[in-house]
């Protein structure tokens, strides 16, 4: 299953395949999870989701969603990897560290990685929750890794993920994708292209 949907063996982390199935049967029979716009995902093919983020189980969340069709490998700040357990969840899930403190070179070279195997990123363009909900400012690197990599960037929202402990009913919603046709080394037009992914996904 996994290698029709990625062109890899080991394109699904052996943790994802064990934990997938039964996470996608509780969002659905308990938090009725309705999902649109799957359709605009590639099947094949190296491909961004640029997705709001309110809370931790958006990367997750979005991962059972785009289930039926591609895995992800996806962002996540360097402090959680050092949680007892945590961490080796998410190293065994795909998860790539970043240290939001500074400049981390490895995170984006580990990145490009992915996308130069023809995979799946999941990135927050706000580079953080926002407890708010409301849009943040997002940061430059989705237009920077779309425009470096040369893939196309699919806008996806999630709804009432902040209100995940009470059960709410949740949404994952995919956009048609947006390509960067600017200079991946010119920081302002990556930016622009980042509040324009940021400006779509709350169009959803």
């Amino acid at each position: 299953m996994a290698s029709v949907r990625d062109g890899e063996d080991d394109a699904w982390p052996l943790l994802q395949r064990l934990l997938i199935p039964v996470l996608r049967g509780l969002l659905f029979s308990v938090w009725r999870l309705q999902v649109s716009g799957l359709e605009n995902i590639p099947r094949q093919g190296a491909v961004i989701l640029a997705c709001n983020h309110v809370s931790n189980a958006d990367p997750p969340l979005v991962g059972c969603a785009a289930y039926p069709v591609r895995s992800l490998r996806y962002l996540a700040k360097v402090e959680l990897f050092r949680v007892p357990v945590l961490g080796w969840l998410l190293r065994r899930g795909g998860a790539i560290a970043l240290d939001r403190g500074r400049a981390d070179v490895a995170a984006v070279r580990a990145s490009l990685e992915v996308l130069s195997r023809g995979r799946c990123l999941l990135l927050f363009p706000e580079g953080t929750r926002s407890k708010s909900g409301r849009p943040g400012r997002p940061k430059s690197g989705v237009g920077f890794l779309s425009g470096k990599a040369g893939v196309p960037v699919i806008p996806t929202r999630v709804v009432n993920t902040r209100r995940f402990l009470r059960l709410s009913p949740l949404e994952v919603r995919f956009g048609k994708p947006l390509r960067f046709s600017g200079d991946p080394s010119d920081r302002g037009q990556c930016e622009a292209f980042s509040r324009l992914v940021m400006d779509v996904i709350f169009s959803l």
